[in-house]
C-alpha cells in the first residue's frame, strides 16, 4: 500500500545511526567515575530512547538527586567529546535519504529525544546534515516523545497535515508520539529499541531496512 507522504519525521538513536556503543560508553565511564556498578552495553541501552535524564537515573539506580544532578553534565561532555567513535549510520541510510530529497517535494525533520547540540555534531560529523530540514530535539519542546509536541512542532513549521506525516522510529515511544500527534508510524525492527514493544504499539508500517520505506512513500 503506498501513502501519500509530503513530511518524513525521524527519530535519531536506532534509526538513523547506530550510536549504542558510544553511548554505553559513556555511561560506563561516569559509572566507573562516579564508583557505581558498571552495566553491561545491553543494560544501558535497555534504558536509551527516553532522553538524557531517563537514561542516568536508571543507570544510577538508588543514587539521590544530588548524584544525578553531578553525573548528568559529565556524562553529556564525555559523550559529546566521544560522539561519533563507534557511531556509524545504519545500512542504506543515505542512500534512502539521497533518494527522497531527489524525489517529491518531501520535508524530513528529526524529533529526537538527543539534546539538540549533540544530535548537530553527530550530523556534521557524518555529513547528513544537508538531508534535513528541521530538528527539534528535548530544549525546543516542555514535553518530549512519547509526548506529540516534537511532532506538532514540525506540522506546524511546515503547514502540512498529519495525515500526510509519517513518524518513523525504532521504538514504541515514536510510535505513540505519532500516533498522539494524528500522523502515520513507521517502526524499524534494526535499532535500539525493543523490538517486542514495537510491534505490540502497532505502527501502519513495519521495515527491517530504512531502504524499504521508499516502497511505501515513492
Amino acid at each position: 500500500m503506498k501513502y501519500q507522504v509530503n513530511l518524513i519525521i525521524f527519530d535519531f538513536d536506532g534509526v538513523i545511526i547506530n550510536s549504542g556503543q558510544d553511548i554505553a560508553s559513556a555511561v560506563q565511564y561516569v559509572l566507573r567515575r562516579f564508583k557505581q556498578p558498571v552495566l553491561t552495553h545491553k543494560e544501558i541501552i535497555s534504558h536509551v530512547g527516553h532522553g538524557m535524564e531517563y537514561l542516568i537515573r536508571h543507570c544510577f539506580s538508588g543514587c539521590d538527586d544530588d548524584t544525578i544532578e553531578q553525573v548528568i553534565p559529565i556524562y553529556r561532555q564525555r559523550y559529546l567529546e566521544n560522539a561519533v567513535v563507534e557511531t556509524r549510520l545504519y545500512e542504506h541510510v543515505e542512500a534512502t535519504l539521497k533518494q527522497i530529497q531527489s524525489g517529491q517535494n518531501l520535508k524530513t525533520a528529526l524529533v529526537t529525544n538527543k539534546p539538540e547540540d549533540l544530535t548537530r555534531k553527530i550530523l556534521e560529523l557524518l555529513s547528513i546534515n544537508p538531508y534535513f530540514d528541521m530538528v527539534v530535539g528535548p530544549e525546543s519542546v516542555k514535553k518530549m516523545k512519547p509526548d506529540p509536541e516534537g511532532i506538532l512542532q514540525v506540522l506546524e513549521y511546515f503547514k502540512l497535515p498529519a495525515r500526510q506525516t509519517i513518524m518513523v522510529g525504532d521504538s514504541h515511544v515514536d510510535v505513540e508520539a505519532g500516533k498522539n500527534a494524528g500522523t502515520l508510524t513507521c517502526g524499524v525492527t534494526y535499532g535500539l529499541g525493543n523490538k517486542e514493544e514495537l510491534i505490540k504499539s502497532s505502527p501502519d508500517i513495519l521495515i527491517n531496512d530504512l531502504a524499504e520505506l521508499l516502497e511505501y512513500i515513492l
